[in-house]
């Protein structure tokens, strides 16, 4: 999977965890840039790209993932490890 494919996918789940239909995010959208991302949320995007990519990320990973450049960082070497 490309790397834009998996940042459309992205957009589309942050924009259903986040009930925003016309949330804007790209690479450099961190947790502060969209309103309601708190802890919970954070959690229920990470468990969504989880289910989405069937993928599980490390725990370094989820707690690093504020940022949306480095979610996509870390679903790609998630699924090129899968690929091997």
């Amino acid at each position: 999977m490309e790397r834009k494919e998996v940042l459309e996918k992205v957009k589309e789940i942050c924009r259903d965890v986040f009930d925003d239909e016309s949330l804007v995010v790209n690479e450099a959208t961190t947790s502060k840039d969209i309103e309601g991302w708190d802890s919970l949320r954070h959690l229920s995007l990470v468990n969504e790209l989880e289910e989405t990519f069937n993928i599980a990320f490390t725990l370094d990973e989820t707690i690093e993932g504020r940022n949306i450049g480095r979610l996509i960082d870390a679903v790609m070497r998630r699924l090129e490890e899968k690929s091997k």
